[in-house]
This record gives structure tokens, sequence and C-alpha cells, in this order.
């Protein structure tokens, strides 16, 4: 954390723990000029995995000639009813180029949003897009039998359903995850408007509907990250996500929190001298065979 400038580790201690779309603008205005420029990255975008408009990905590679390359994909936040793989030039082609140039196929893929799709949307829009880049791999330059899936917010909240959800069964279908400041489980008193526009507020759903629930039914290795300044609500969901691991292994999962960084700021530090975050994410697809 040393490396960013002050004026960056100042405003984000003085943005406080939020999610508020204002410091989301504000975020990533401040890393703006710290990420690594485009170049060397061969980028294909708004490839379709699926009919609707929102069901399309886009790829990030380095024509180096190798072959069988993991493929990361990379599932962006938005509240459950916004967000976007691509919502500016910088955000989040960062995430796709920094796997790319490590030696990775990157893939940012987005999904369909509430209020016009609910749950189990979300999951299955990932898993489509997992197995659109399974079919393809050969021509990805990628192995198809390695494929880690990284969802930061409500993308971590679908990719977690994708990994755990008994019907989905996404952890049979992958080398591992990486979720980061997402919403695993649903409690009554704990549902802001936006996720029960998602995953409705009836609470006799919540508990199928809670990716916290399925945990143990699947032994797919899953690193977990929050950040200092994320707000309680997306905060204690990691704490409780790293104990069912724990439970399930009979060791801690590889954990991370992220000194000094708030909601929005730890997925601006890809591609930035800031590898707080990017560091433990590549040892720890390396150590799971990515």
């Amino acid at each position: 954390m040393g490396a960013l400038p002050e004026h960056v580790l100042k405003a984000i201690r003085e943005g406080g723990a939020s999610a508020d779309p204002a410091l989301n603008q504000m975020t990533k205005a401040l890393f703006a000029t710290l990420i690594d420029p485009p170049g060397g990255v061969n980028e294909k975008l708004d490839i379709a995995y699926g009919d609707h408009a929102r069901q399309k990905l886009d790829v990030y590679r380095v024509d180096d000639g190798k072959t069988g390359k993991t493929v990361v994909i990379y599932i962006p936040g938005g509240g459950f009813v916004g967000g976007d793989k691509r919502q500016d030039p910088i955000y989040f082609a960062n995430v796709g180029r920094f796997f790319a140039r490590h030696g990775f196929v990157g893939v940012c893929a987005n999904y369909r949003l509430a209020p016009e799709f609910k749950w189990p949307a979300g999951p299955s829009d990932v898993q489509a897009a997992i197995r659109w880049v399974k079919a393809n791999a050969a021509s990805l330059g990628a192995d198809a039998g390695k494929v880690v899936v990284f969802g930061h917010s409500a993308g971590a909240a679908h990719v977690a359903s994708y990994l755990f959800d008994p019907d989905i069964r996404g952890g049979e279908e992958v080398l591992a995850g990486v979720l980061a400041s997402g919403m695993y489980a649903l409690r009554k008193g704990e549902i802001r408007a936006n996720v029960a526009q998602y995953f409705g507020d009836d609470e006799a759903t919540f508990d199928r509907r809670s990716a916290l629930s399925h945990v143990k039914n699947f032994k797919v290795p899953v690193f977990v990250a929050l950040s200092e300044f994320d707000p309680t609500y997306l905060a204690t969901p990691a704490f409780e996500m790293a104990r069912a691991l724990t439970l399930r292994d009979n060791k801690s999962p590889p954990f991370v929190r992220l000194d000094g960084h708030n909601h929005f700021s730890s997925m601006c530090t890809f591609g930035t001298v800031d590898d707080s975050f990017s560091a433990p994410v590549l040892r720890f697809i390396k150590a799971v065979g990515g």
C-alpha cells in the first residue's frame, strides 16, 4: 500500500465504509492515472455467450504463441441491478489486461440484471459464460480444464452461488473461485431494496438462496477477500464464508483483508503498483494448478 500516492490513501480513508455510487466514482477517478496503459494485449470485446444483450464477455490475451493457458473469468459488481464489465475504457479492462500480462487468458463477463431477471439468473449466467469459455478454449489458447472464476461484490455473490448451489454445481466445473466483498447469506433485516429485487423478500426462501448454506457440499478451493472499509453488510459475509470453508476443510482458507482499501478500490489496484490484492490472488491461482 505504501506505493500509492498519499492523496489516494487519504481520500480512501476519508471516504469511509460505504458502497455509495458517489464513492465508486470518486475512487475510480483516483486510480485512473495509476493503472498501466493499454498495449500489448489482444482484446476481443462483446462476444455473445447467450441470446440476451447482457450475456456478453470480453477476452484479453497476449499473442505469445503459448497454448494451454489458465483462464481467469472476472464477474463485476453492481448491486444486482447495475454494473458493467467495461463501464469505461479503464474499468474493468484493467483486470482482464492484468491477467493476460501475467500469462493467463483474462475474461470479463456481464450478466442479466434485476429487477427483470431474478435469482438464480446470476449464477446461471456465470455458468453459461464459463461453458462458452470451455467450449472455445482451444481458439483462445487456453486449457478447458483450467478455469478460475473471480467475483467482486454482487459478482462475488453470483460466483458463490455458482460454486455452491446444489442445482448449478459450478464447483465441479472449475479449478477454483475468488470471492471479494460479496453477500453470501440472506437474513431478515439485512435485505436492502436492490438485494430484494434480485433475491426476493420471502424469508422462507433465504436459506435455500444463500450460498453459505451449501458450502460444505463442494470441495472447490476458494480464496476470500474483503476491504478494510467495506460496509458492514459486505464485510461480515467474508468472515462467515471463511468460517464455513474452515469447517468444511478443517483448515483456514486463503484470506486477505485489504488494509486501507474501500469497497471499490480493491479492484482498481489491478494493473497498478499496489499488488496487495493481485499478488496473493496470483499465488492462489498458481497453487491450485493454474
